[in-house]
């Protein structure tokens, strides 16, 4: 649901992130089906971003399913759908992506750029645990991002 929102409240600009519980199982195909049913309104979407996990395969597996979902709508820009990858992107990281022949068109570089090793950035995500005094629960596919409320 939240993909649909967010797509309605931005169609022109439909990014979405797809890593939150499991990439190529469900948050790919839940933008893909977003943006399906955006095509049938008029706009395209943009892409997907990607800022946890291995993220040369990610975006290999992502790139695949664009293909597949072009093929079998006969819509062709699926093909060239944009993925963006963040997740403390540095020069060694680059680099290693490189080495793994990635899919990603855009790296948003945030940490390693304004910091520097010898006085490095605190790393910190903030995770909602309750909302009016209802408990929430992170799932992910990485057992260590999995918060359990209460």
């Amino acid at each position: 649901m939240a993909f649909a929102h967010y797509a309605a409240s931005f169609p022109s600009k439909f990014l979405a992130l797809v890593d939150t519980y499991d990439t190529i199982a469900s948050g790919v195909p839940n933008f893909l089906c977003v943006s399906l049913a955006l095509y049938r309104f008029g706009y395209k979407a943009i892409g997907i971003r990607l800022d946890s996990g291995d993220l040369a395969y990610l975006s290999k597996a992502t790139r695949r399913l664009f293909i597949t979902t072009a093929q079998k709508t006969n819509l062709e820009f699926f093909t060239s759908l944009t993925i963006v990858a963040s997740n403390d992107i540095s020069e060694e990281t680059l680099v290693s992506l490189n080495q793994q022949g990635h899919e990603i068109n855009c790296f948003g570089i945030g940490t390693n750029l304004v910091t520097c090793k010898t006085q490095p950035a605190m790393g910190c995500v903030f995770k909602l645990v309750e909302i009016e005094n209802s408990p929430r629960i992170k799932l992910s596919e990485d057992v260590i991002k999995v918060h359990l409320p209460g």
